[in-house]
């Protein structure tokens, strides 16, 4: 043990992360550093590239001047015997290696590695150089190890960058622009968080279509339009509320009920709407189910009506409704770059990669997919449950047999819609089943996962 302490103390440091910088971005350009993710699909083409595992995420540092990309860095650590050396590679707009600087080799010996006279050998180098030694470069003497350490850096490097931005020129264009606004505010019962290449009127712009929809739909407000209608049980609808219930009829004809916009009076009966959540008689469960049912809703123009007691409940759609509205406010606004991110349900205006929640571990992630323009939704067995004599209970209810699913732990869908995505996730949720033309993730509560298109992808 003291001998490894010994061996440890013996580290150097050749220079700061600050220093390292300066070696290429010492003309006035901007220096964006950002985390950039690899969906599993990705990282298996980086992965070939490169020749070794890489990790999901990648933190890269991109010069920015005049509106142009002028080059990235990357600070790398890999192993050389136990322990690492670190390093920043820095390459040019199309890729060319510029230079090599060691800031921190941490093994006792090796340290020639950081010598200028080795480094240089890199210089040049581009994507598609397997960087082997003896044809692309020679080690030094009695640093082996932490010489073939930084080749693998390089590689790294020079992969990373030729699939994420050379190959995806829209990336790299994305760091030319100003540095995003990013806003996180409670609204419609949670926390929405919207980022977006843009100014803060763009965002609040955002914000404000968000409390516009949770104005006419919300189901836990007496001024809301919803309330109104459910007061009145038939009124002339404005258009965000008439939206709302014409989206909800199509989307359970297409999942055949199995989302069904009705289903608030099994709800409030299991105790998910603020009250006392039990496990309610098969007699209680009968008479709520005689309630629900999408088709007793009547649309004559813009007047809707319910039939006495018959209630809408939102909540497997308003989500979804909301990032809509949101991405539809900032667009208007001229943006063209944004997340909008309420965790079940996120919009994403250009290319975004989106985490998906392990339904097994809060704050693990499960997997990665990418979205462009588009949404994606996930509905979850963990948001809100109760147990009642060691059995667990959902919130998600089957509005056809008016109790909670069982087996499944959650359900993520891609579409282009919030509206679609939030409501399908339920749907599939409660079928169990996912249609050949629809993209999503079926976990299980056994784990077992079932997945379509992009998520097949990323298993």
């Amino acid at each position: 043990m003291i001998i490894a302490l010994a061996l440890l103390a013996q580290a150097t440091d050749f220079m700061t992360k600050d220093e390292a910088l300066k070696l290429f971005f010492k003309n006035g350009e901007r220096a964006v550093e950002r985390c950039v993710t690899l969906d599993d699909a990705d990282r298996k083409k980086v992965e070939e590239k490169y020749g070794s595992t890489v990790p999901a995420a990648q933190d890269v540092i991109v010069g920015v001047k005049d509106g142009k990309v002028t080059g990235y860095a990357m600070i790398v650590s890999e192993i050389t015997k136990t322990l690492p050396v670190t390093f920043i590679v820095g390459l040019s707009p199309d890729g060319r290696v510029l230079e090599v600087a060691v800031l921190r080799h941490d093994e006792h010996i090796g340290t020639d590695c950081a010598k200028r006279r080795f480094l240089r050998q890199f210089d040049g180098k581009q994507p598609g150089d397997r960087l082997k030694m003896g044809a692309n470069y020679d080690v030094v003497s009695g640093a082996t190890l932490s010489c073939n350490a930084i080749a693998r850096g390089v590689r790294r490097v020079l992969a990373v960058v030729q699939h994420h931005f050379l190959d995806r020129p829209a990336n790299a264009a994305a760091f030319t622009q100003d540095e995003p606004v990013r806003q996180q505010r409670y609204v419609m019962g949670t926390t929405c968080t919207v980022t977006a290449h843009g100014d803060t009127a763009a965002v609040d712009k955002a914000f404000d279509a968000i409390k516009a929809v949770d104005a006419a739909i919300s189901n836990w407000r007496d001024d809301s339009d919803l309330a109104k209608l459910h007061r009145d049980r038939s009124i002339d609808a404005g258009p965000e509320l008439l939206s709302f219930v014409r989206g909800s009829l199509a989307l359970s004809e297409r999942t055949d009920g199995a989302f069904d916009v009705t289903v608030a009076p099994l709800v409030e009966l299991w105790g998910f709407k603020g009250g006392e959540r039990r496990v309610p008689s098969r007699e209680e469960i009968g008479a709520a189910l005689k309630r629900v049912g999408w088709r007793q809703i009547r649309v004559n123009g813009s007047r809707i009506t319910l039939p006495e007691g018959v209630a809408l409940d939102p909540g497997a759609i308003g989500k979804g409704i909301a990032v809509d509205r949101a991405a539809d406010a900032l667009r208007k606004a001229g943006v063209k770059r944004a997340l909008v991110d309420f965790g079940s349900s996120v919009a994403a205006i250009g290319e975004w990669t989106v985490a998906i929640r392990d339904p097994f571990a809060e704050g693990k992630v499960l997997l990665t997919v990418t979205i462009r323009d588009e949404t994606v939704s996930t509905s979850g067995s963990y948001e809100k449950f109760f147990e009642d004599s060691g059995k667990r209970y959902t919130h998600i209810l089957d509005p056809r047999t008016g109790r909670p699913v069982e087996g499944v732990a959650s359900v993520s869908a891609i579409a282009a819609s919030g509206a679609e995505s939030d409501a399908l996730a339920t749907a599939l949720f409660v079928s169990k089943k996912i249609p050949e033309q629809v993209e999503a993730l079926l976990v299980t509560d056994r784990g077992e996962r079932t997945a379509t298109g992009r998520f097949e992808k990323s298993k």
